[in-house]
């Protein structure tokens, strides 16, 4: 109960600092991957003080597994304020009638086929979201009560099944296929100081003090501009100026991928490479498309063939432990969060809620049935390269919705349909970070724990029910108070927009399938099936399908260089130091990610003391 109490009030923070900090002060970026940069900040002063406590007072303090369920109350709640759904939720159902006039013509091509109980209609209530409530009028909350009455259950429904997903696949990934979990180390090494002395290790030090007095630097410079600023990006223009490449340092990235595997951390640099050759071959012969493609607009045929990819490799991992799923579901039920009889059944009542939520948006029966199978199967894979790859910042190589317009054509799904998954944006656009991977860490994280498990169902659930609510309702708030036109502009103003421009294209210029698009997908499973073949029958084969699927997204292409680094360093380690000198250097790249986090919280709290708006030290 105190661990919960705890978690709950950590939950309300992140659901609410959060917002304040796009909305008003606009600094670092702390919820927006799947870093769950605000969980680690708290964790760190968690377990420092709570280590410091018990040194004083034997026996008292947080216990390890009272540590691990705030931690992943924590994660899951970082999951949802910004990205993982609130600020694309509550500026879309609001913007949609902001953002119409004559010119763009949404009033006639979208608002007939949205269904008027999901999105909010009181002229007043939207203008004054936007651009700030008038002195003497009150917040008009009547004018959400419809539309959020309505999202909500969905929203909770889709987290439910993420949730269930991720017990059911948890052992097979775990104990089976015996992934990584990179992201776990860190705060594993934090829970667990009283024993691995983390907090003690001077290297843990060195590592912690790196990202962090470049935050410093950085952080001056904002403040002070005669401080110079230290520079951790570099852009080269390539193929005609047609691309860049981007030399970027990022220190939490080196630190995720010093745990994890040399043939995917070697794989993910590699095809980035590749690939980008690939796309500037495109650019400069001119073969490829000029159409507005959501999130993959600069590499529109290479995100396709990553989709193949992806597709590929989920479905096999399904295919290949089939049996041992089937037999985790009908086993006895064991200590586990929920049992996994009980999870598949209400996999399957949430797949049908969704499945008639998405009939009343607009949707029709078989584009609401692809839809649902694609979303699920990227978060599934998604989440499957968090867990192996440590890739803490990543998304979709292309989103569900374009993915169904695309394989079935526009001319066929019709203005009504095209609507509906104009509004599954909400949830399964730029999925850069949603609760089910944050599940499948946390489950990882309490494999040890002895305690009755089912505490940490009903702590995940809590989680999602205060930040869900605290984070709307300080978005409400904020932007009633200071105009969400004046806040961080994705999210207020380009955000909203995305879906809507996409929608209006497809209903003005309808096709038919996209035969181009499909036949790239094609050549990506194509690649993947002989990349596990080979993989499968070489011992030593160097390249992993997962680094294939995941070459091609925007924030691969950010981060390729830190992964390349991180790679490399770990080589040397192991060849020349052996496994003895790895488990040594692991504080370091821990004090990386820690590192960053801490300063970027702090001067988050300077900000905030200071009223300056601005100031972004790190992005990931």
């Amino acid at each position: 109960m105190r661990a919960l109490i705890i978690g709950m009030v950590f939950c309300f923070i992140i659901g609410t600092a959060d917002i304040y900090n796009l909305v008003k002060i606009q600094g670092s970026y702390m919820t927006i991957d799947f870093t769950t940069g605000f969980a680690i900040f708290f964790i760190f002063f968690i377990t420092l003080f709570n280590y410091l406590f018990k040194k004083i007072f034997k026996k008292r303090g947080l216990t390890i597994s009272e540590l691990f369920i705030i931690y992943i109350m924590m994660i899951v709640s970082c999951a949802i304020p910004t990205m993982g759904l609130t600020l694309y939720l509550i500026p879309l159902i609001s913007g949609i009638k902001y953002y119409s006039n004559p010119q763009n013509e949404w009033e006639t091509l979208i608002l007939p086929h949205i269904k008027k109980n999901l999105i909010v209609v009181d002229e007043n209530a939207i203008k004054w979201f936007f651009e700030g409530l008038p002195k003497g009028e009150k917040i008009p909350w009547a004018s959400w009560v419809k539309p959020l009455s309505l999202w909500i259950p969905l929203i909770l429904v889709i987290y439910l099944a993420m949730v269930f997903i991720m017990v059911i696949i948890h052992k097979q990934w775990s104990e089976n296929e015996r992934l990584n979990y990179p992201m776990t180390k860190g705060p594993v090494e934090l829970i667990n100081s009283d024993t691995t002395n983390i907090f003690k290790n001077w290297l843990f030090w060195i590592g912690f003090l790196i990202p962090f007095i470049f935050g410093i630097i950085n952080g001056l410079h904002f403040y002070f501009p005669a401080v110079p600023q230290a520079q951790l990006v570099k852009n080269i223009p390539i193929f005609r100026r047609t691309l860049s490449l981007s030399f970027r340092i990022s220190f939490p990235m080196i630190g995720f991928t010093y745990f994890v595997s040399l043939p995917l951390s070697f794989s993910l640099w590699f095809f980035c490479l590749l690939t980008t050759i690939e796309q500037g071959f495109f650019n400069i012969t001119g073969f490829g498309t000029q159409e507005f493609l959501p999130y993959n607009a600069d590499r529109p045929l290479l995100g396709w063939q990553s989709l193949g990819s992806l597709i590929v490799i989920v479905l096999y991992g399904l295919w290949i432990s089939r049996k041992n799923l089937l037999r985790i579901i009908k086993a006895k039920e064991g200590n586990e969060i929920i049992s996994p009889k009980t999870a598949s059944i209400g996999m399957i009542i949430c797949f049908l809620f969704i499945y008639f939520w998405l009939l009343y948006s607009g949707l029709s029966p078989l584009p609401s049935i692809l839809f649902i199978f694609f979303a699920f199967l990227i978060y599934i894979g998604i989440t499957r390269v968090i867990c192996e790859g440590g890739l803490a910042a990543t998304r979709a190589p292309v989103i569900s919705p374009v993915i169904v317009n695309s394989f079935l054509g526009s001319s066929r799904l019709g203005a009504s349909n095209l609507c509906g998954l104009g509004l599954t944006f909400v949830y399964a656009s730029d999925v850069r970070t949603f609760v089910m991977a944050s599940v499948a860490n946390g489950l990882k994280m309490i494999e040890e724990m002895k305690e009755q498990k089912m505490i940490v169902f009903w702590a995940i659930i809590i989680s999602i029910l205060i930040t869900l609510f605290s984070s709307i309702w300080a978005t409400i708030i904020l932007c009633y108070k200071y105009g969400g036109i004046n806040a961080n502009t994705w999210f207020f103003v380009s955000g909203p927009q995305y879906p809507l421009r996409y929608v209006a294209d497809k209903i003005k210029n309808p096709k038919g399938p996209d035969w181009l698009y499909i036949g790239f997908t094609g050549i990506g499973a194509l690649l993947t099936i002989f990349l596990l073949i080979f993989r499968i029958k070489l011992l030593n084969f160097p390249f992993h399908p997962l680094g294939f699927a995941f070459s091609t997204i925007m924030m691969t292409n950010a981060l390729w260089f830190s992964i390349f680094i991180s790679w490399l360093l770990k080589s040397f380690v192991l060849r020349y130091g052996g496994a003895k000198i790895y488990e040594k250097l692991k504080p370091l790249f821990i004090g990386l990610i820690i590192g960053q986090f801490v300063i970027s919280g702090l001067f988050l709290i300077v900000d905030f003391l200071t009223n300056k708006t601005g100031n972004t030290i790190f992005w990931a």
